[in-house]
């Protein structure tokens, strides 16, 4: 699926998969394959590109650079679609919502802070405040068309009244985003230290035994579990649970 989203300085044109580019004034999202880095010592090697990536994305994205803001659609552009399917939207509506959510989020970006709340946390809130003004204006809409649950649920979600989501949901969001983070972090690493990683962590494999398994050392395994999560911290830190 592809959707239009207007941040309020460009336009982007959102798919999940691919990072953005810059050409004649507007930001679009394209394909763009990236080639393997070849090992060269036991050390753990990443992609060259990624020294760019010198600061925190939260803090890019307050520069409006136009990748960071490519790889925050494709970490938390699902969840937004999530959130609008589950208040009933269709995908036009939910399309029009992401349009004002991803909006609203370039314009308020440069005051967030954590505070000890979340910075999903804050995206709901966002996500759940343009749900309700459509919401508002499509039951505006219906008044004098007779019943129905979808009108319903519109004048539920219209007066604030929608159903919060419980622990368990709760929970299930935050891994879906830390499972988009690892996979586009991995994506910058050498494929032994990739299947390294997911071994120990996801796995909860003993590194002796993947060490063995890749024909490499533990500390090689320990360093690419290390690495990987170091990176993790340093380009997704505010915009994760933890």
């Amino acid at each position: 699926m592809t959707d239009w989203f207007r941040c309020g300085v460009s336009s982007v044109l959102l798919t999940v998969d691919s990072p953005i580019i810059l050409a004649q004034g507007a930001v679009w999202l394209a394909p763009s394959p990236r080639t393997e880095h070849a090992v060269t010592d036991a050390d753990v090697q990443v992609a060259g590109w990624v020294a760019q990536t010198s600061s925190t994305l939260l803090a890019r994205m307050k520069t409006l650079e136009p990748e960071s803001w490519g790889r925050f659609v494709h970490l938390y552009g699902p969840l937004i679609r999530q959130w609008c399917r589950q208040a009933g939207l269709q995908d036009a509506d939910a399309a029009d919502v992401g349009q004002d959510v991803f909006r609203a989020v370039a314009a308020a970006i440069s005051n967030f802070r954590r505070d000890g709340g979340t910075f999903r946390g804050w995206l709901r809130t966002i996500t759940r405040n343009k749900i309700r003004d459509l919401a508002r204006l499509r039951a505006r809409e219906c008044q004098g068309q007779g019943g129905s649950d979808a009108q319903a649920k519109l004048y539920a979600l219209a007066d604030g009244s929608e159903p919060r989501s419980d622990a368990g949901q709760d929970h299930e969001e935050e891994l879906s985003v830390l499972r988009r983070a690892v996979q586009m972090v991995l994506a910058d690493f050498t494929q032994q230290t990739r299947e390294a990683f997911l071994k120990v962590v996801q796995d909860g494999r003993d590194p002796v035994h993947v060490a063995e398994e890749l024909g490499t050392t533990v500390n090689v395994v320990y360093l690419a579990k290390s690495r990987v999560m170091r990176r993790m911290r340093e380009e997704f830190g505010e915009l994760l649970d933890r």
